[in-house]
């Protein structure tokens, strides 16, 4: 009697690919696999890549390096490469990497049990040839890229979300759409995401009544750029409304999104997070840059001014709010007075959070087709040095802000310094407290703040009362 298959699923890059990955775990559930402790007790190895960044790519090619040995210990082992670099290098690994058996891109997984049923077929059979090949010649190499599957297929949105299977019993994140149509020059999602296809409200409340059901209280909305949702479905379909009608899931707690353009910030999705008290205290509404001439040069499609105007709108309506970006320095062309006017921006809205990264030129965007990165690595070195410690003094000043206060923690599970456990506040806050009980995880309890640490709080937990237990702890509202 044959063993149940077995996969072993690792996913780099942003939330969307985790998700990803949480949708092809599902299916293959539901087709009776099992998943495996390790790359070396599977029969299936799939990974989930991401190509934003150079550093999540280096990983991936290391990554196939080990298992191009692993496979040749083992030919029947089905090696796996999805999302966006399946997308972007597909002939790379089809001509380069012959023990890859499956290229799947991000618009494909709705069928990726069948295609894995199928790669698994062909590996059997070339495992034969290779037996017969390798008593020729031991250094034979069984070879591969058998199926490839990128610019059409079954979108992963199709899948019925087997919501049992995620990683965290009170938190999820749920698609509420793929692709992306904005224009920006360094960015490559438009060309392995695709074109913005939002889905319907009435299907993601449903999910989203079906993960609660099941335990989750706390739901964070993904899409490329998220505040652009519905455009693609009528004037009637906005991230606004689809807000308000998640808000009305009764066991909802905590409700998230990311990532937002500034374009996409308007009065409508400003009343929404002003009004609706389940919507976590916190914005990802990255700048990228100060200067209004790199912004153009990005095609970012707004100015320095017009970022402040949105964020003031916000503020105005809901000063609770914090807000998070991400910046890029080193952007071909970027001069010392450009850098300033960044620092300028950083200054005015004093972000709670924030993630730099050094420009590199990514293939297929515009950017790196006009083929200019003239800003010395070791200028930009510095300009994120000094960025970081700028976001560093505003993260300080604000986490000393909150010593006294009592803050209502989602306990995500231990820290790690031994005796404590950490959570998030509803501003996205990481809050420790002493603690050793693995029944706390997915409570929300009440946390006075004692101490304030570069990235993080310190606190001690309060006692709960016994008659509202799993109520919400009060929390002060702050100018």
């Amino acid at each position: 009697m044959s063993r149940t298959p077995r996969y072993f699923l690792q996913s780099y890059g942003c939330q969307m690919n985790k998700l990803d990955s949480e949708l092809v775990e599902s299916r293959l559930v539901a087709s009776g696999y099992e998943r495996a402790g390790s790359e070396q007790d599977a029969d299936v190895v799939l990974l989930n890549t991401c190509s934003v960044r150079q550093h999540a790519e280096d990983r991936v090619w290391s990554r196939l390096g080990v298992l191009r040995q692993e496979k040749r210990q083992r030919p029947e082992l089905v090696v796996g490469v999805l999302g966006c670099m399946a997308q972007e290098h597909r002939r790379y690994l089809q001509a380069r990497m012959p023990h890859v058996d499956l290229v799947v891109g991000p618009s494909a997984f709705g069928d990726i049990d069948q295609q894995v049923e199928r790669a698994r077929s062909e590996a059997a059979a070339r495992r034969v040839a290779h037996e017969e090949a390798v008593q020729k010649d031991p250094r034979a190499t069984p070879g591969g890229a058998g199926i490839v599957t990128v610019d059409h297929g079954v979108s992963g949105d199709t899948i019925h979300r087997d919501v049992r299977v995620r990683p965290h019993r009170s938190q999820a994140y749920v698609s509420v759409m793929r692709g992306c149509n904005m224009p920006c020059a360094y960015c490559i999602v438009p060309t392995t995401r695709g074109a913005e296809i939002s889905r319907p409200i009435a299907q993601i409340v449903e999910e989203a009544q079906r993960l609660c059901d099941d335990g989750v209280t706390e739901i964070t909305l993904l899409g490329q750029t998220v505040n652009a949702y519905g455009r693609d479905l009528g004037r009637d379909v906005t991230l606004a409304r689809l807000l308000r009608a998640l808000h009305e899931i009764p066991s909802l707690r905590r409700l998230a999104f990311i990532t937002s353009h500034p374009n996409f910030l308007n009065r409508e999705l400003v009343d929404a997070l002003a009004g609706l008290d389940k919507v976590s205290r916190f914005l990802h509404l990255p700048a990228q840059s100060g200067s209004n001439r790199v912004l153009k040069a990005m095609r970012r499609g707004y100015t320095f001014e017009r970022y402040v105007a949105r964020i003031e709108l916000l503020r105005e309506a809901a000063p609770d709010y914090e807000l998070h970006s991400d910046w890029i320095v080193g952007f071909p062309g970027e001069t010392e007075e450009d850098f300033a006017k960044t620092i300028e921006l950083m200054e005015a809205v004093r972000f709670a959070q924030s993630y730099v990264f050094k420009y590199s030129p990514r293939p297929g965007t515009l950017a790196a087709e006009q083929g200019v990165d003239d800003v010395p690595d070791d200028v930009k070195a510095e300009r994120n040095r000094i960025l970081l410690e700028v976001q560093e003094r505003h993260t300080a000043e604000k986490n000393q802000a909150l010593v006294g206060q009592v803050e209502e923690v989602l306990v995500e599970g231990p820290s790690k310094v031994e005796g404590r456990y950490s959570g998030r506040t509803r501003q996205h806050r990481i809050v420790h407290f002493a603690a050793d009980d693995p029944a706390l995880i997915g409570r929300y309890v009440p946390v006075r703040i004692d101490e304030a640490l570069g990235h993080s709080l310190v606190g001690v937990r309060l006692a709960e009362n016994a008659a509202e237990d799993g109520a919400r702890a009060r929390t002060e509202v702050r100018a």
